[in-house]
């Protein structure tokens, strides 16, 4: 169902607090917007590389509102801030990180598939959605010059356990960590194990999360900092995590062809519009 612009300005939107992100964002950003994101809620927390130059472009267009976010242990608090002062913005609101991509697996629309699970459902407040874990594909250095779902494309044989939320943040209670919501009383979170044999969550969507990267990108996390320190979690980034949590079993670039279908569409359809507009004048 397309979003009723006389209630929500936005379908879904995106918060995430982020911290060093400036090589990885706009890759990110691009490729939500493919995937059906109209706006991002972004927190930067005290980044001192050149992150805010570039989301600039996107301030400016309107797709993102930005907020200066110092301190330390701000990840929930940002996100409490988000659901409750945007709430009546959007019709769905996800909570994840930059390192984080949500993908779905049928070539549709993140909000196609959220409503396939929450629109017809009354007493469901949210999804929480698995993670994917990919590995280091064995690359020691940073190559910048390439995006992250170009460069590691190997993953763990299964997703994980741990998920992160898409909501509707009218039924937002609270948040008690940076993976999971608790709706008021009487609704419910949609995941996994909701399902026995037909329609499982996780052949509908799943969330890629390049966690790893390189060995010099991880390790600078732990020199830098990285939004997980906003959180608390600076010393998983040593050098002892990334020796065994490589997640190099399985190949899969199932994302870029997901990606470059929806680019393609959207290419496709600015086409049409641009030779309207040209036959109109």
């Amino acid at each position: 169902m397309a979003v009723d612009k006389d209630l929500f300005l936005y379908d879904l939107a995106i918060v995430a607090i982020m911290k060093n992100e400036a090589p990885y964002v706009k890759e990110w950003l691009d490729y939500h917007i493919l995937a059906g994101v109209d706006h991002f809620y972004i927190y930067d927390n005290d980044s001192p590389d050149n992150l805010k130059e570039i989301l600039k472009p996107y301030i400016d267009e309107g797709i993102v509102t930005y907020k200066f976010y110092p301190g330390v242990q701000k990840q929930i608090e940002a996100y409490t801030e988000a659901f409750k002062m945007y709430r009546f913005f959007c019709r769905y609101m996800a909570f994840i990180d930059a390192d984080e991509f949500i993908f779905p697996q049928n070539n549709k629309s993140i909000v196609e598939v959220v409503d396939e699970f929450l629109e017809d459902n009354p007493t469901a407040g949210g999804l929480s959605i698995n993670w994917m874990m990919y590995g280091s594909n064995n690359l020691e250095k940073a190559d910048y010059n390439k995006g992250v779902l170009e460069r590691f494309t190997r993953r763990a044989s299964n997703f994980e356990a741990k998920v992160k939320s898409i909501s509707n943040p009218r039924k937002i209670n609270y948040l008690t960590t940076p993976h999971f919501v608790e709706y008021f009383l009487g609704f419910i979170t949609i995941d996994f194990r909701d399902f026995e044999n037909t329609n499982p969550l996780n052949e509908k969507i799943l969330i890629n999360h390049y966690k790893l990267k390189s060995r010099e990108e991880f390790l600078r996390k732990y020199n830098l900092g990285s939004e997980d320190a906003s959180y608390g979690g600076k010393e998983y980034y040593n050098e002892k995590n990334f020796t065994h949590e490589k997640n190099n079993d399985v190949f899969d670039d199932s994302i870029l062809a997901y990606r470059d279908a929806l680019s393609l569409q959207r290419g496709g359809r600015n086409v049409i519009l641009t030779m309207k507009k040209y036959l109109m004048l």
